[in-house]
């Protein structure tokens, strides 16, 4: 039986068969860890019809980068931070104004991005940090990304455990999930939030902020086109998102191929969203 604790190490160890430099194995356990974190994510967003939730809650990053190279404050928890913030506030207005949700989160990511571009305007030094967030680099990820993926990780399952099937039951029949659980149905859409904005923060570091939409909603919409339920959407999804992570950071760092990892990936799976497409079930 391993230990806990060794087992990084043994990972480390497992990828060193396929990868040379360390900073490749990192990035494999990255995208291993990522992959069920974000599989689940996007199931939801796909099933809620979320995803430009997703999208701006991925751009809102510039503000809350922006905010801590000015503030001097520690990126990484000033960016997390700001992400649920975000996600806190369009959950707020969409439940507690007469506003459509789109409009809501339309108004929400214009601001985020408008505060971001105000920031960066005063402050020209701060620019230079923050273009790494457009396409992101897996491959820069050190041991303390690693670790904050475990953690979300640990934190992706229990929230799944607790909220995924009210949530999937609060999409498809409000009336009915509120009537079961009202105080549930009062918290999920918040918990929610806050879930979908860490695992879009955190997915940034990986894809940047062009592509980690795409990264949510296509092993989940691939996984759609495959399944029957929404436990078999979610086992396809966390394939899907497995595989095209290993994949792509394989296809990227071959000498004949040499192409942006987040980007690879990406298109990955979404040839494995194609391939589901023609191949779906057709009820």
């Amino acid at each position: 039986m391993v230990d806990i604790f060794s087992m990084p190490a043994f990972i480390y160890d497992f990828y060193g068969y396929f990868y040379e430099p360390m900073f490749a194995r990192r990035a494999a356990v990255a995208l291993l860890l990522l992959a069920p974190v974000s599989a689940g994510a996007g199931v939801l967003v796909v099933n809620q019809r979320l995803a430009f939730f997703a999208d701006a809650v991925g751009h809102s990053v510039f503000a809350g980068a922006a905010l801590a190279l000015v503030l001097h404050l520690p990126e990484k928890p000033a960016v997390l931070a700001f992400g649920a913030l975000i996600g806190l506030l369009v959950v707020y207005l969409s439940r507690h104004s007469r506003l459509a949700s789109d409009t809501v989160i339309g108004l929400v990511f214009s601001g985020a991005v408008a505060l971001g571009l105000a920031v960066v305007s005063r402050n020209p030094s701060a620019a230079k940090g923050l273009s790494r967030f457009f396409l992101g680099d897996v491959l820069l990820l050190g041991d303390g990304e690693i670790a904050i993926l475990l953690g979300l990780l640990i934190f992706s399952f229990v929230f799944m455990a607790i909220f995924f099937n009210h949530l999937t039951l609060l999409g498809l029949a409000p009336v009915l999930a509120r009537s079961r659980h009202p105080l549930k149905s009062r918290v999920a859409p918040y918990a929610f939030g806050v879930f979908l904005a860490l695992v879009v923060m955190v997915s940034v570091w990986a894809v940047g902020v062009l592509l980690v939409t795409a990264l949510l909603v296509a092993p989940a919409a691939a996984g759609r086109n495959w399944a029957g339920s929404s436990a078999a959407m979610f086992r396809l999804a966390v394939l899907v998102a497995v595989v095209s992570g290993q994949a792509g950071l394989y296809l990227s760092t071959d000498p004949r191929i040499n192409t942006a990892t987040g980007a690879t990936v990406v298109l990955v799976s979404i040839a494995v969203f194609s391939v589901s497409f023609i191949t779906r079930r057709r009820s």
